[in-house]
Formats: structure tokens, C-alpha cells, sequence
């Protein structure tokens, strides 16, 4: 004899926020199944930063251990110009006093380990498969079926989709919109993709003059770079090049080795370290990627029994990957919410609207990122003299910035329904040194406000 009906959450995508919402809808009585389209392996990505907001989630998780043995911390963040010269360095175990205020320093750490961390500890490893790719959704009042090219299928009562920046749910999901007869999506959109950047992601064997656990950025005309020491004699880089005005080409993926060379061909010789040009980097490369930066804030996440989560932004904040942890960690307790309240969880009205609830909810948040983050490439790889000033200001007050995004405020998502660990230097300070933090805290941000509120106005006047 069948048990009560579950609450079935159909995941298409074993991403980071797939996996992670996975993780989060574990720990509620609501069933999740996961479909991925590639194989059982996550081979793919470069480097990443783990911010304390993504931390204290995975801390939640119970991941979070695994985390600081599979990475390394971040000590020093330094940014260069491509002559070689300092622009700044900042000692990150003191910038802000990250750890002190939220209990989690930065961690550098491979993607692929994140994501084989996340997947192997999941305690319900049989509800995720594998060579699953999504053909089509069809969606009713009734629930929700997600077919596979292999011609299977998954019935459920919602699909997310964790699918990447050209997902396969956000495009059924708008699909379903315009077909719906009553017109309720007609003063709604998709927004196109914007490509004004490419990348090149990569990793490198050590480089001698590059010590673990320190972090190098790079500018010069048209162009930045990351460069991250990390664990395992590994180096993570990352380029950002501004493309052409006048380049209507379609960019794709792609691994192919002497399209990749002539692509970073003029950068070889650019300074982006201490004596180290990035053609020693790139001679040392083990495995590279070339990759259109996907520019586009959704007019909607969610309609009816579809919901999206992930981000389309730039990597040149970090918060990429950190952000995917938050939408999914914010999206569980939404619906954590809605089926333990609700009468009738099942009917696509309610979820509807609590599904626009938790788009309402997030909205603020990821505005203010993804915008930051459009800001941030666009200045780091300037090609005009007015946003190459404004480099210059932000490079030098890159300190209050890194402490600025690193910060958890009451707006920051955290899983509701599960404990916070209590990390060491977060205890409460006494009144004096607080309001002397503050004291600081404040006056350091006067040149990073000034430089941000300029950069707002140069990006305005692009704008038109």
C-alpha cells in the first residue's frame, strides 16, 4: 500500500545550485529527483572562490569541512596593471576582518572538487541520474512531466531548472507562457543573452613565483585576468576580453587548441604577477575552455510549475557560484514553507504565487550582484580613458570592495529550517569596538562610494 503523496521536485541540471538545492530539499519532506545530461563525472571548470555566503550554507549542509580540506584559503589579493607595476595588494585575513565579522575566510577551491563534494555526500545519491538530457516539459494544472531524449520520463509537481545559462526549463518555461490561452504572460518576455565579453578559463601546473593561497588580477586595454594559486600545485586562471563592437558572431564553447592560441595570442606577454607574464601560465596549461560571458537578468524566474535558479553574470566578483548556492538554499525555503502551510499544496495557483513570492523576495539581491557584476568586467577591461580612471580608483580601494561583497547582511539567504553553525570570530563584540569598526568601516568606503558612484554615471552615459 502506497504512503501519503510527496511533494515531487523535479531538478534538470547536477549544478551547484541543482546539487545544492538537492541538499537543502533532503532535510524537508519534500521528494526530489535529479536529471543531468551529462555523465557521472564533473570534469568540466576552472577555479572558484567560496564567499561566506556560499559558505555558511554549505556550513548548514554539512559540506563545509570537506570545503577547507579540498581548497585553500585566500591570504593576499593583489592587482596589477599589464607593465608589471602594483597597483595594490591586500592581506585578506585582515580586509574588513572577513572572518571575524561572518566566521568564514575566502576559499579558493576547484569546481569540479566542489561539485564531487556536494554530489558524494548527498544522502539520497539514487534520485540523481545521469545521461538524462531534457527533450521537453509538459506542464498542467494537474503536475508536471519532464521528458528525457532517451525517451524516458519524470512526473513531479514543480521542475527547476539548474541547466546552465541556455537552459532547456527556461526556454520550455517561456514556451508554456505563450501558449497560455488566457493571455496572462503577454506583458512579459525572455531576455535575450547578451555577449559583450568572452573568456577563457583554465588550469595550470604551479608556477614557482605564484604562492598558494594568493589571488593576482590583471588589467590592461580590453582585457583582465585572474589568476588564482590554489591546492594541489594547481593554478586557476581566468581571462575577460572585450569583443569588438562591430563582432555580430554567434560565440560557442569551445576547446579546439589553436582557435584557444590565437585568441589569448596578444596577452602572452602581458605582466599579470610579480615578473610573471600570463604566456608562463598559459605554457603550463593542463586543460583550458573558451567561453562566451552570457550577459541577462530574467524579467521572470518562475510561471505556474516552473522555477529557475542559477545566474548569469560574470565571474570578475566571485559570486557567481555563491549566488547559485543562496537562489537555491532561498528557493528550498520557500517551499518548505508553502507545503507544510498550505491546504493543498498541489494546485498550481498557490504554488504559482509562492513561487512570484520567492522571485520577490530575491529580486533586490540579485539585481544588485548581477549589476555589480556588469559594472565590474566592464571597468576591469576598459578600452576608454574614463572607465581605465575609474579602474585605477577601484583598483585602489579593492580592499573595502572584497569586504564590501563579502559581508553577510540580513539579506543575504541562509537555510532557514536548519542551525547555523557557530564559527570562531563570530561572537558578539563589545560596544566600543564595534562603534570603532563602524568608524572605520565608514570612512574606508568614501573613496570606494565615490569610485562606484562614478562608475554608475560613466555606464549610465554608455547606456545612453
Amino acid at each position: 500500500m502506497s504512503g501519503p503523496r510527496q511533494f515531487h521536485v523535479v531538478i534538470v541540471g547536477a549544478s551547484i545550485s541543482g546539487l545544492t538545492l538537492a541538499h537543502c530539499l533532503s532535510s524537508t519532506s519534500i521528494k526530489f529527483t535529479v536529471l543531468e545530461a551529462r555523465s557521472n563525472s564533473f570534469n568540466d571548470g576552472a577555479g572558484l572562490v567560496i564567499l561566506p555566503n556560499g559558505a555558511r550554507i554549505l556550513d548548514q549542509l554539512g559540506l563545509y569541512r570537506d570545503v577547507l580540506d579540498w581548497g585553500v584559503r585566500m591570504d593576499w589579493h593583489s592587482t596589477w596593471l599589464d607593465d608589471g607595476r602594483l597597483l595594490k595588494r591586500v592581506n585578506t585575513r585582515q580586509i574588513g576582518s572577513v572572518r571575524r565579522r561572518t566566521g568564514y575566510p575566502l576559499i579558493v577551491i576547484a569546481r569540479r572538487a566542489l561539485l564531487g563534494i556536494i554530489f558524494t555526500r548527498l544522502r539520497d545519491k539514487h534520485r540523481v541520474f545521469f545521461n538524462r538530457r531534457v527533450s521537453r516539459i509538459i506542464s498542467t494544472p494537474e503536475g508536471v512531466t519532464v521528458h528525457s531524449t532517451d525517451g524516458s520520463s519524470v512526473s513531479g509537481d514543480l521542475v527547476v531548472g539548474a541547466d546552465g545559462v541556455y537552459s532547456t526549463v527556461r526556454s520550455q518555461m517561456w514556451r508554456h507562457i505563450k501558449g497560455i490561452e488566457d493571455g496572462a504572460g503577454r506583458h512579459i518576455s525572455e531576455v535575450r543573452l547578451k555577449v559583450a565579453y568572452v573568456g577563457v578559463f583554465g588550469i595550470s601546473h604551479a608556477f614557482p613565483a605564484l604562492e598558494r593561497g594568493h589571488v593576482h588580477r590583471a588589467y590592461g586595454h580590453g582585457w583582465s585576468t585572474i589568476i588564482m594559486a590554489g591546492p594541489e600545485s594547481k593554478v586557476f586562471w581566468f581571462v575577460s576580453i572585450a569583443r569588438p563592437s562591430t563582432d555580430k558572431s554567434n560565440p560557442r564553447h569551445s576547446c579546439d587548441s589553436s582557435f584557444l592560441s590565437g585568441i589569448v595570442a596578444p596577452l602572452l606577454e602581458k605582466y599579470v604577477a610579480s615578473d610573471v607574464t600570463f604566456g608562463e601560465i598559459f605554457n603550463r596549461t593542463d586543460s583550458y575552455v573558451f567561453v562566451p560571458l552570457e550577459e541577462s537578468l530574467q524579467t521572470r524566474w518562475s510561471w505556474g510549475r516552473f522555477a529557475g535558479v542559477g545566474d548569469a553574470m560574470t565571474p570578475n566578483i566571485a559570486e557567481g557560484a555563491n549566488c547559485a548556492i543562496e537562489s537555491a538554499a532561498s528557493l528550498a525555503n520557500h517551499l518548505n514553507k508553502f507545503v507544510r502551510e498550505s491546504d493543498d499544496p498541489y494546485k498550481e495557483d498557490g504554488l504559482h504565487s509562492a513561487l512570484k513570492t520567492w522571485e520577490d523576495s530575491r529580486r533586490h539581491r540579485v539585481k544588485f550582484l548581477f549589476t555589480l557584476s556588469q559594472l565590474a568586467v566592464r571597468v576591469e577591461a576598459a578600452t576608454n580613458w574614463g572607465l581605465k580612471l575609474l579602474r585605477r580608483c577601484s583598483g585602489v580601494v579593492h580592499g573595502v570592495g572584497i569586504s564590501w561583497v563579502t559581508d553577510l547582511t540580513p539579506h543575504t539567504a541562509r537555510v532557514d529550517y536548519l542551525p547555523l553553525q557557530r564559527r570562531e570570530g563570530t561572537g558578539r563584540a563589545s560596544k566600543n569596538k564595534g562603534q570603532k569598526q563602524r568608524r572605520i568601516t565608514w570612512f574606508s568606503a568614501v573613496p570606494l562610494a565615490a569610485t562606484v558612484s562614478l562608475v554608475l554615471h560613466v555606464f549610465r552615459t554608455m547606456l545612453g
